[in-house]
């Protein structure tokens, strides 16, 4: 399936030359035939390719594999509860008995529902899972504890709590979140916690699943909105996060995007400890864990701080000399439509206490980062794409802009495979592509970064032609690339006026070609400022021209190389 997805993703990214393929779902539309170019399809990026291959596959995380053994119905708004369909109980301060076993242990096991003060309390001690339907308003905190995994059912369900977490979750067992279908649910804090200091207004000990094809909103004043202190998986529903204090979504040990449509406004301005969107701790009690990975689905960011980040990081957060108890901070996106904006200004400063900082990056893995397909559109102040390691590109869309900082930046290697890649850095010494001496690579893709520098590809490791063009391209003017025999090659709008452009595709062969400056475009499709499929240009003016004879080939004098990536 991810192997179909791919192959249709690409198929409208091959320069003028290659047959015109429209096996993407794009309307064949050309510039012979008078049509603007059209959009990219994004319906394809959106279909999930998790599935049992899958490297983070778990078939204890698919609410459908499992057998409830009870099912309970509380209405908040009446403080009633029935269980397995019995007639509906008030619930007390003195609690009430739902169920009454015996476990195979011969123990006496009990299901238990109990108000307090501040909210409501289910306990289940009961060895089989348990369903939870909830519905009606509550003005307080509901906790659940339970000896086994179970599943809270949001059936038109709102609660908020200025005692502590609207859901307390205090187990360290897998829940289910399911928002049933045509509901719409909430959950909120406020900006204090009088009775329960913890830190989320959803808050869980244990695995987090969403699923449900309904809508949860959640509103974080404390601290986050939804933590996690082992991992958060989205299999689908409408997820709807904000915050006003520290992070939207974050957990310790993974965040899994498998599928679901995830909303997320961050937008604490606490100095030192601005909202970011998706965080993931790591830690040293979890070896290997700590990673982020997105299969599919609709991700719409807009953070202050870091947008999505796999955070742990060994000069940080080490407490053991030893690396096998390292956790694994990566990111791999898979498919998925992404849009991220970064609002923060970045900042270092020493303080006599220590170091405060931001850095408003769009997506950053502490160890690597790997696109293999997706939709990416993501702006910053900072870094656009991060690596404390390497970075791989497989294919996909991305556009990646950064106002202050570099496009994507690799601390280790930088490799190319396949894709469409627009990327817009800052003035020298940031650039589009930035991994210092180390080996960048570009195999195959169709690819343009425009910065005040750029990282030098690196020849020995190129196996698609490469050209640097220093000092030629204009702001809000078209850049084209014409062979010898006429054929446009490569044509995009210049949205800044910045040194170097570094350009990269199949129809850049061994032989003669201009470049052309101004006039206009004519193309398939548009990603972005760039021109895709078919391609031609009229009324532009030659600025200059070269020969391709090794695989990459600068004209123009750089103004500057890339500064060393800075670890955030």
């Amino acid at each position: 399936m991810l192997s179909l997805i791919l192959c249709a993703a690409l198929a409208a990214c091959s320069l003028a030359g290659s047959d015109n393929d429209d096996s993407s779902g794009n309307d064949d539309v050309s510039a012979e035939q008078g049509g603007e170019p059209s959009a990219i399809d994004q319906t394809p990026f959106t279909i999930s390719v998790a599935n049992e291959s899958s490297s983070t596959y778990n078939a204890e995380d698919i609410v459908e594999n499992v057998t409830f053994a009870h099912t309970v119905e509380f209405n908040l708004s009446a403080a009633t509860v029935s269980v397995d369909g019995s007639a509906a109980s008030a619930v007390t301060a003195a609690g009430v008995t739902l169920i009454s076993e015996s476990a195979s242990s011969g123990t006496a096991v009990t299901l238990s529902a109990a108000s307090s003060g501040y909210g409501y309390t289910l306990t289940s001690t009961l060895e089989g899972a348990v369903k939870y339907i909830l519905s009606g308003t509550l003005d307080g905190t509901l906790n659940v504890q339970s000896a086994a995994k179970y599943a809270l059912y949001l059936n038109g369900a709102t609660i908020r709590s200025d005692y502590g977490p609207a859901l307390n979750l205090t187990s360290a067992v897998r829940t289910y979140i399911v928002a049933a279908e045509g509901t719409e649910n909430t959950l909120s804090d406020t900006a204090s916690h009088s009775q329960n200091t913890n830190k989320a207004a959803l808050y869980a000990k244990g695995p987090l699943i969403f699923s449900g094809s309904g809508t949860l909103n959640v509103n974080g004043n404390y601290k986050h909105a939804i933590y996690s202190a082992d991992y958060i998986r989205s299999r689908g529903c409408i997820l709807n996060v904000f915050v006003s204090a520290k992070d939207a979504l974050r957990s310790v040990n993974g965040f899994i995007f498998d599928d679901g449509d995830l909303t997320v406004e961050a937008t604490g301005t606490t100095q030192d400890d601005e909202s970011k969107g998706i965080k993931v701790e790591g830690s040293e009690s979890y070896p290997g864990l700590g990673y982020i990975v997105i299969n599919g689905g609709t991700l719409n960011i807009t953070s202050v701080s870091k947008a999505i980040t796999a955070a742990w990081d060994i000069d940080e957060d080490a407490s053991t000399a030893a690396t096998g108890d390292d956790p694994d901070p990566y990111v791999e996106i898979n498919n998925g439509v992404i849009t991220i904006t970064t609002t923060g200004t970045p900042y270092e400063t020493v303080t006599s206490t220590g170091t405060i900082s931001c850095s408003p990056e769009a997506i950053e893995g502490k160890s690597t980062l790997t696109v293999n397909s997706g939709y990416i559109v993501a702006k910053s102040a900072d870094d656009v794409l991060n690596a404390g390691d390497a970075i791989t590109i497989n294919g996909g869309y991305l556009y990646c802009a950064s106002s202050d900082n570099d496009a994507i930046d690799a601390n280790g290697t930088l490799t190319i495979n396949g894709g469409t890649i627009f990327a817009v850095g800052a003035k020298a010494p940031e650039g589009a592509f930035d991994c210092d001496n180390n080996t960048f690579s570009i195999t195959g893709g169709t690819l343009i970064g425009i910065g005040g520098s750029s990282s030098t590809p690196s020849a020995a490791s190129c196996t698609q032609n490469v050209l640097v063009l220093n000092g030629i391209a204009q702001k809000d003017e078209i850049l084209s690339i014409v062979s010898s025999s006429g054929e446009t090659v490569f044509a995009a709008l210049i949205p800044e006026s910045l040194n170097t452009v570094l350009i990269s595709g199949a129809g850049l062969t061994a032989g003669d070609y201009s470049v052309l400056s101004g006039g206009s475009a004519g193309a398939d499709y548009l990603f972005e400022d760039l021109y895709l499929g078919d391609l031609s240009s009229s009324d532009a003016t030659e600025s200059d021209t070269f020969t391709i004879s090794s695989s990459v080939t600068t004209i123009g004098t750089s103004s500057g190389t890339p500064g060393a990536p800075v670890p955030h």
